[in-house]
């Protein structure tokens, strides 16, 4: 179920992002997938789930939560980054084209800068994402590359 304050962000946000409804998120992250494979590239996909990001924080803070994300995205985000609904419409996903993990940290640091003075303790809500970086594409002739998939 949407969490009605990320609704009232939504409504009262003006930075113009675009969330596809979650038929069509669907629909993106399998096209990403296949050009992900046929292309030998990667992108890292995150879920935000509602009830894991309401339980983790004080009701007066949840809207102070995805005030941060939504201004992280619209200030610091990439035009190529997708966002969108989850199946039933429980939490939010994202797709972070043609990144890798620390491109998500960054992110993830954007999201700290913004709620620092406004949220007692962030890490309780961000430990609730689940990201990670699709295919385990690995160059096998670089030795970086070796290591990246080890950690």
């Amino acid at each position: 179920m949407i969490s009605e304050v990320f609704l009232s962000s939504v409504k009262k946000q003006k930075n113009r992002l675009v969330i596809y409804p979650n038929d069509l998120f669907d629909q993106r992250v399998q096209e990403e997938m296949i050009r992900a494979d046929e292309y030998k590239s990667y992108f890292v996909y995150a879920e935000i789930d509602f009830g894991a990001v309401r339980k983790a924080l004080p009701n007066d803070q949840e809207g102070k939560f995805w005030d941060a994300v939504f201004k992280s995205f619209a200030t610091k985000g990439r035009g190529s980054d997708v966002i969108g609904m989850l199946e039933n419409d429980e939490g939010i996903g994202v797709i972070m084209l043609d990144s890798k993990m620390d491109g998500w940290d960054r992110l993830v640091g954007r999201i700290k800068e913004f709620s620092k003075n406004s949220i007692s303790n962030i890490e309780n809500p961000l430990g609730t994402i689940k990201a990670f970086v699709y295919p385990a594409y690995i160059d096998t002739e670089s030795p970086a590359a070796a290591q990246e998939s080890i950690s």
